[in-house]
């Protein structure tokens, strides 16, 4: 289980602030920019220092049940999460332990991709994130839930953070990103003990 634990990631030596740009290709773009601002604020340090230093704004999952989910659960428990919020996408089933998420959402240049494992448990589920991420590198992050991992698709962190926070991942799931430093977990939105 993730918490507070940061777990060391070798990335690209880049600036670890919210508009860093990833190593290689952005996956995620937003078409009107990333009001990330809107949806986060500091604690701690002035801005780019740390990931770690940022907080959702209570107001990014305001009205949402943000209570801890311990049982089994599947991609159909992220889908009818989706579907309430009336954001379309397409679902890949390549195994039965796997779904993709394409959402086609006007907010992104083109589709974004949610990687949706489905693991034993909730720590099954934080290890298997935390490895994706750290595979992935600079601009990666994602959410987990109970025995669910999910994957975002690469972006620059700014959009990144817009994304998860317009769509309200972040309210889904325990939200997690890299840096260029360390893989960190964004307190503010839902949360696992």
């Amino acid at each position: 289980m993730f918490g507070s634990t940061r777990v060391l990631v070798v990335a690209c030596a880049l600036s670890v602030g919210p508009a860093s740009i990833g190593c290689g290709g952005q996956d995620l773009e937003l078409v009107n920019g990333a009001n990330w601002k809107a949806h986060v604020y500091e604690r701690g340090e002035p801005w780019g220092e740390a990931l770690g230093d940022l907080v959702f704004r209570p107001e990014v999952c305001k009205g949402l049940d943000l209570t801890p989910q311990y049982g089994r659960l599947d991609e159909n428990d992220l889908i009818n999460f989706l579907r309430q919020r009336n954001i379309q996408f397409n679902i890949e089933r390549p195994r039965d332990d796997l779904a993709y998420l394409i959402v086609d959402d006007a907010r992104t240049k083109r589709p974004a991709r949610l990687r949706v494992a489905i693991l034993e448990n909730s720590d099954e589920a934080g290890r298997e994130l935390a490895d994706a991420i750290a595979e992935h590198g600079n601009g990666s992050w994602g959410v987990h839930r109970s025995n669910l991992a999910v994957l975002g698709p690469v972006g620059d962190t700014s959009h990144d953070l817009a994304f998860a926070a317009e769509t309200k991942l972040v309210c889904w799931g325990v939200f997690t990103i890299v840096g260029s430093r360390d893989t960190v977990v964004i307190p503010g939105g839902y949360r696992e003990l």
